[in-house]
């Protein structure tokens, strides 16, 4: 069975640029909501870490990483994730030092709660600076042709600046073999000094004619990068940058200010010859879009702007940044809301773009504490995935080891868009004005 679960019974006024539940659950869920009601299934709980450890090749060889520094527990923050054929694979950025992997694997076979995370595709790629290997990987993601596609930033040390140790690549693996199909390295001229490549996104045309979207989340543009004939271009344009009236974040006590720029990334399904790629600053409460035939043309996608669309209204009265997001066959959105500990959901289909016409999907201040990759997986019945990890704890307070900070939760769409204007033949609340109190 897929979806298995195991139940068991200020810094205020820090100025950084983004380094970067128990349910209360939720059923006829509209955005306009300010208090969200608890009625639904929600999520359930995959795994559940409070720290993350890895399968070294025996126990002396993990006391000699400890011991030299090479494996510091408390610095290991997973943070992107994605889902293919029985394994989930998840990226652990090295923000600080003692991070020993960057991208790994676990089997949804697994019985554990806190499995042990598997370096993928081996050991031999995670070694400190050997650029032919991994250096620093934010996100990846599958494709339907049974790929892995990974965005590896070259960047460590993140908390205390942008460094680049490794050129940023994009590495293709054949997720038949495990073995390296392909790897491209970003040319230096679509690198602007403290760039960060955090995301990625894979356009199927065909298994040979495929592009792939990487956001520089920093320095506010977009990678494009056609794989059949090697070749990348750097597109920027004004809604790649953060809302300057979006950038202060709260929660758990923590106030914080991020000027994130292009984050999320999603694919709307293929529509009458048509797909669309939309995207969102991740602060901001804005969505936008944008034909991808314009991103196959270097030209097109460098010099018509216009070509760009802003997605009707914000996507919420107040508190609508989004991180992650992903967009199900049906053409429903799904997000992380970092701001609220929840996950929404927008149908694209309906047309209209406002607070009534998105749902949440599920709130909980426990388990979606700070939800940060969402994923939508390839089976016939899909399922929707998150990973939670407190990221705000670990950048600006302190993770409890004996708490559990880090989950992957999962349910399946259709229970997902259940009760919230995402589901078909919801009938849509009528307007109704709202102020964003102050926060």
């Amino acid at each position: 069975m897929r979806f298995h679960c195991i139940f068991f019974f200020l810094v205020s006024g820090i100025y950084v640029p983004w380094l970067l539940s128990t349910a209360w659950l939720a059923s006829g869920r509209s955005g306009i909501d300010e208090n969200i009601k608890s009625t639904g299934t929600g999520f359930q709980e995959v795994f559940g870490w409070s720290q993350v450890d890895f399968t070294f090749q025996s126990e002396a060889t993990r006391q000699n990483a400890i011991r030299s520094g090479d494996y510091i527990p408390e610095s290991n923050l997973p943070l992107g994730m994605e889902v293919y054929k029985g394994r989930i694979f998840i990226t652990l950025p090295r923000w600080k030092k003692g991070i020993p992997v960057t991208l790994a694997t676990v089997s949804l076979s697994e019985r554990s709660r806190s499995p042990l995370l598997k370096p993928y595709p081996s050991w031999a790629w995670h070694m400190p600076g050997n650029c032919h290997g991994l250096t620093s990987v934010f996100r990846v993601a599958v494709d339907e042709c049974g790929r892995l596609w990974v965005a590896d930033s070259g960047a460590v040390n993140i908390v205390t600046g942008v460094k680049h140790v490794c050129t940023p690549q994009i590495l293709v693996f054949d997720l038949n073999t495990d073995r390296l199909l392909w790897r491209y390295y970003i040319p230096k001229e679509q690198l602007p000094q403290g760039s960060l490549f955090t995301n990625i996104a894979v356009d199927v045309i065909t298994c040979d004619r495929t592009f792939v979207y990487v956001s520089d989340v920093f320095r506010y543009g977009l990678i494009v990068y056609d794989f059949k004939q090697d070749k990348s271009w750097r597109v920027e344009n004004s809604y790649f940058f953060p809302d300057p009236l979006q950038t202060k974040m709260q929660l758990d006590g923590l106030t914080f200010r991020w000027n994130d720029g292009i984050f999320g990334l999603a694919l709307s399904p293929v529509r009458h010859g048509t797909r669309y790629l939309y995207f969102h600053p991740l602060s901001s409460q804005r969505e936008f879009m944008v034909d991808t035939k314009v991103l196959h043309n270097e030209t097109s996608a460098k010099n018509e702007p216009d070509m760009f669309k802003i997605v009707g209204e914000p996507r919420m009265n107040c508190k609508g940044q989004a991180s992650g997001s992903a967009m199900d066959r049906n053409g429903v959105l799904f997000y992380n809301l970092i701001n609220q500990n929840a996950v929404g959901c927008w149908n694209s289909y309906i047309g209209e773009h406002s607070p009534r016409t998105h749902g949440i999907v599920d709130q909980n201040n426990i388990t979606l504490s700070f939800p940060n990759d969402l994923k939508v997986d390839h089976e016939p019945n899909q399922g929707l995935w998150v990973l939670s990890n407190r990221l705000h704890k670990y950048l600006y307070g302190k993770l409890d080891p004996n708490d559990i900070n880090f989950r992957i939760l999962s349910t399946f769409v259709s229970n997902a868009v259940r009760g919230t204007p995402c589901e078909e033949g919801y009938l849509l609340p009528p307007r109704k004005p709202k102020q964003c109190p102050d926060y």
